[in-house]
């Protein structure tokens, strides 16, 4: 597959994000029956997604480290622009295109990831257990990719 494609099918969880995000403001004032739907089928759309494209980057003659790299890139922006816009800059100050940038990617996984924060953090909510949370939840993103990787090159 060329590096553009892959560079390109990489943004799909944050555009999925993007649209579940914008869906949830659309449903507060219409109808919820979008977002419903989109909120049920973003952890089992993500975990599918993350496979299959795994598995088209196993089949490829590509390395593990260079289709980790060119698929989860924009994870590792991502949660550098969370870290910085939440806990390096004033909520006065904090830009709302960079804020959610810094979320988008990550939340397909993001209520599997607070489901598995939650125990860990005495339940209560807070920063830190936004910030824990969204890692996993990125973190899910690049073990799904792997798994699915690793099926691929079984394939091969």
């Amino acid at each position: 597959m060329k590096t553009w494609k892959l560079l390109l099918l990489a943004l799909v969880p944050g555009l999925w994000g993007w649209l579940c995000n914008w869906l949830t403001a659309v449903s507060l004032n219409g109808p919820a029956f979008l977002f419903t739907l989109a909120f049920y089928i973003q952890v089992p759309a993500a975990i599918v997604f993350c496979l299959w494209l795994g598995h088209l980057c196993g089949r490829s003659e590509r390395s593990y480290p260079a289709c980790l790299l060119l698929t989860q890139w924009p994870s590792l922006v991502s949660f550098a622009l969370y870290v910085w816009q939440f806990h390096f800059v004033s909520s006065e100050a904090r830009s709302f295109l960079l804020a959610g940038l810094g979320q988008y990617p990550g939340l397909p996984l993001f209520s599997l990831a607070c489901r598995l924060v939650i125990p860990f953090s005495n339940h209560s909510w807070g920063p830190p257990e936004t910030l824990a949370a969204n890692a996993l939840s990125l973190l899910m993103l690049a073990v799904l990719f792997s798994l699915g990787f690793l099926w691929g090159r079984r394939r091969r």
